[in-house]
């Protein structure tokens, strides 16, 4: 599907969608994405080659217009990494918050490392706005597509790190 930063590939189980990716940080095509789903959602994942077309469209939707509110699965997610995804939902659309204040919201003040890494493995990266987070150093980081699509991501939010 073409998406506002690129083509997405998107998988879904029983309504909500638990993958989505960049075609490009996939290798482009639909194998790539298969392969990166077993690897980052889990070997029984994969995506449906006749997808809900209702969905499809709340996620080009949502997309487009930079908001959050389509069903997801993170049930393959540990439940730290899922409480910080969800943590994550609430970083509001043009806003930035830095590893350590995301840690700290979760209650784990001095994880921002385990934020770091939760964040690098978002299935749903699109959705759940890990482009949100950003070091506290300054910059915007990285991005599993590159530092230059997440500050694409950023500049089209009017988010300022």
């Amino acid at each position: 599907m073409a998406g506002p930063v690129g083509d997405v590939f998107v998988a879904h189980v029983s309504g909500r969608v638990s993958g989505l990716a960049l075609a490009e940080s996939v290798g482009g095509d639909g194998d790539g994405f298969e392969a990166w789903m077993r690897r980052e959602v889990g070997t029984e994942a994969t995506p449906d080659p006749d997808p809900d077309p209702a969905l499809v469209e709340r996620v080009r939707a949502a997309l487009d217009e930079g908001r959050t509110d389509v069903p997801v699965d993170l049930g393959s997610r540990t439940p730290f990494h899922r409480e910080v995804l969800e943590h994550l939902l609430t970083i509001p659309k043009g806003e930035v918050r830095t590893y350590g204040q995301v840690a700290a919201a979760v209650g784990r003040p001095r994880a921002h490392r385990a934020v770091g890494s939760a964040v690098a493995r978002n299935p749903v990266s699109l959705l759940v706005p890990c482009h949100r987070v950003v070091p506290a150093a300054g910059g915007v980081g990285n991005y599993g597509s590159g530092p230059h699509r997440k500050e694409a991501l950023l500049n089209r939010e009017g988010a300022r790190p």
